[in-house]
């Protein structure tokens, strides 16, 4: 589980936030004490999650050096969390250091250490808005002053739907973004699917610890339903771990257990 989209005013300085137990389970620094009691909590739960954690940022890093082998060099991460430990930044700044990016987070607490981390790299900036609404973010001076629209940009939510709920419109949002990108630019997104273990993982958090996360579970075919109208990058929509993995340790073992579904398109 990824950075949530906490409600308006939510500030994981005081409270345990998904952001900061990712952060814990990444081998950060930005994390408290409640974070990371927290993280222990859905480990003792869903003992499974840290690993998914781990394994979307390592898919994160491909789907980044993907993108500049195919000529992207500017990028807008959607539910950003933390940018430390190999995000979006360090994989593009590493191949190409003209690489922009753009994170964007509603949560102040974790927009702040986002700034405090990136602070003297003018190529990169943390816009505080919430994703919900496309054109508080693409319309912000923090994107528009590195992200040129005109041109193919990478945009990445990764986990982010997650924490969209149906009432959002998931599917309509995702167009939103991709109506206003310019032809070559790609979507990469992974999302969790309703499955017993993940479910019952949550439903033994709530019995043991109160309100569990705030997830919306969808299945292979709604994810890849957001994807509608762009041309899908091989292998598709897949475990993923199974997307494009360069070693062993990328694929890890039992790949095809894994109810998290990774995939990128690109707009014809």
């Amino acid at each position: 589980m990824a950075s949530p989209i906490e409600a308006p005013g939510y500030d994981s300085a005081t409270h345990p936030s998904i952001a900061r137990v990712n952060d814990y389970w990444l081998e950060g620094f930005h994390h408290t004490r409640s974070d990371k009691e927290y993280a222990e909590h859905i480990e003792l739960c869903a003992p499974h999650i840290p690993y998914l954690v781990r394994a979307s940022r390592q898919l994160t890093g491909r789907m980044v050096r993907y993108l500049i082998d195919n000529g992207v060099r500017q990028f807008v991460d959607l539910g950003s969390g933390i940018p430390t430990k190999r995000h979006v930044h360090e994989v593009a700044q590493e191949a190409d250091p003209a690489c922009t990016v753009v994170y964007v987070d509603l949560d102040p607490s974790v927009v702040a250490d986002g700034k405090d981390t990136l602070a003297g790299n003018e190529r990169v900036s943390y816009l505080a808005a919430d994703i919900r609404d496309p054109e508080s973010v693409l319309g912000a001076g923090e994107l528009t002053g590195l992200i040129d629209l005109s041109e193919p940009v990478g945009l990445l939510a990764i986990e982010t739907l997650l924490y969209i709920a149906d009432a959002d419109q998931p599917a309509s949002l995702i167009r939103s973004y991709v109506d206003r990108l310019a032809p070559g630019s790609y979507l990469g997104m992974t999302h969790c699917a309703e499955n017993a273990e993940l479910r019952t993982g949550l439903e033994i958090f709530s019995r043991m610890f109160g309100e569990p996360p705030n997830v919306a579970l969808r299945g292979r075919d709604e994810f890849e339903g957001f994807f509608a109208g762009l041309d899908i990058v091989e292998p598709g929509v897949v475990p993923v771990t199974l997307w494009n993995p360069l070693t062993e340790d990328d694929v890890g073992r039992n790949a095809h257990l894994a109810h998290m579904f990774a995939g990128m398109g690109r707009k014809p």
